[in-house]
């Protein structure tokens, strides 16, 4: 597959669905201009059906047609974006929609599928209710034509830019700022779920209830152990994109898992993992990628003003880069490195990862990494 463009063609339709050409091809039909995929997968020329098709057939009881030009090319910022909000909020399986309460949102939908696809498929969307939240949902067709696949497209995870307008959108659907002034803490979450089907039994679990990892760690461990070793393809391309493209690091955490009312969407049980971004690692996400909406950014705005702590281990990884070939390094090389960095009292480290057995002292100022 080519990594700096997604393209489907007519025959990359299901051969259900019915073609409108300009005119009739006697090869195929003498009078129609409404033709079968299937059919046109006859002819031997492509190239001349492709110059002939103008959309396909919205409704099976309706002759009027979509408009649409082949092929369909997926490059630009709109499909990372349009990518990133139906893997998060989006419903493809038997339907092109999205069920949410912001209004952005719903925006961006219609403005992505009018660039992707056309104007005529974007006002053919509909707009009603469902549980209380707007619903945007296009022509069913629509998810014939809209490449989605489980793992991020190549075309994004190595493109910074279209990394980043997929990630804004990731965080502003599934992730969350979180921010306590009283004690200090703050740290940014993307949450996603997996289906881990094949790792539980129903019976294990109550219904519609979370079951949170060190319970479930306590009655089951085994079962733990082989959720952990599964996290969500997307959380890793996620994970890997932040820390390419913006020198982000992150944690990944499996939290909780829980026994659906159906299977339908993500699976009859699901796992809930989280990404966590912390320490020093929220500055450069507030400056490199951020949120969409004012309100979440209020909030990274708040956390500015929180001295930004190094991650954990820092000093461990300034060992690591100070020491030579055999893991050793000096006392003085050690403080003269975190003096820089603003750091008062360096020896305290040294002192500390000694107890810990991480460093052992080999000789008057000489420390190895163990």
């Amino acid at each position: 597959m080519n990594e700096e463009e997604l393209i489907v063609n007519w025959w990359d339709l299901p051969d259900s669905l019915q073609l409108k050409l300009k005119n009739p091809l006697p090869e195929l039909s003498k009078d129609r201009t409404l033709v079968t995929v299937r059919k046109c997968k006859r002819y031997a020329d492509y190239g001349e059906i492709t110059n002939l098709v103008m959309g396909i057939k919205h409704h099976i009881r309706s002759s009027k047609h979509l408009k649409l030009k082949f092929p369909l090319v997926f490059n630009s910022e709109l499909y990372a974006k349009l990518y990133a909000l139906m893997l998060s909020e989006g419903s493809f399986n038997t339907e092109f929609s999205l069920n949410l309460p912001e209004d952005f949102f719903h925006k961006m939908f219609f403005e992505c599928i009018k660039g992707l696809l056309s104007v005529d498929v974007a006002n053919k969307i509909m707009y009603d209710y469902n549980s209380g939240f707007k619903r945007s949902r296009a022509p069913a067709q629509v998810r014939y034509m809209i490449p989605l696949p489980v793992s991020v497209p190549a075309l994004i995870k190595n493109n910074k830019s279209l990394a980043k307008s997929y990630l804004r959108v990731a965080f502003e659907a599934e992730g969350s700022p979180i921010l306590d002034i009283a004690s200090h803490k703050r740290y940014i979450k993307l949450t996603r779920y997996t289906s881990v089907d094949d790792c539980v039994k129903v019976d294990l679990l109550p219904l519609a209830k979370r079951v949170f990892k060190g319970k479930l760690k306590q009655f089951n461990p085994e079962v733990c152990v082989a959720i952990e070793s599964k996290p969500p393809v997307l959380l890793l391309d996620e994970q890997k994109m932040l820390q390419k493209h913006f020198n982000i690091e992150s944690k990944l955490y499996f939290e909780a898992v829980r026994n659906n009312h159906t299977g339908f969407r993500a699976g009859k049980i699901t796992a809930r993992w989280v990404l966590i971004i912390y320490a020093t690692n929220i500055n450069r996400f507030i400056s490199e990628v951020g949120f969409l909406s004012k309100r979440k950014n209020t909030i990274l705005n708040a956390m500015k003003k929180i001295k930004a702590r190094n991650p954990q281990y820092f000093c461990l990884r300034i060992m690591k880069i100070i020491a030579d070939k055999e893991g050793v390094f000096t006392r003085k090389q050690f403080k003269t490195r975190l003096n820089s960095l603003g750091y008062q009292s360096p020896s305290v480290y040294l002192w500390r990862y000694c107890k810990k057995g991480l460093i052992n002292r080999v000789g008057k100022g000489r420390y190895e990494l163990v």
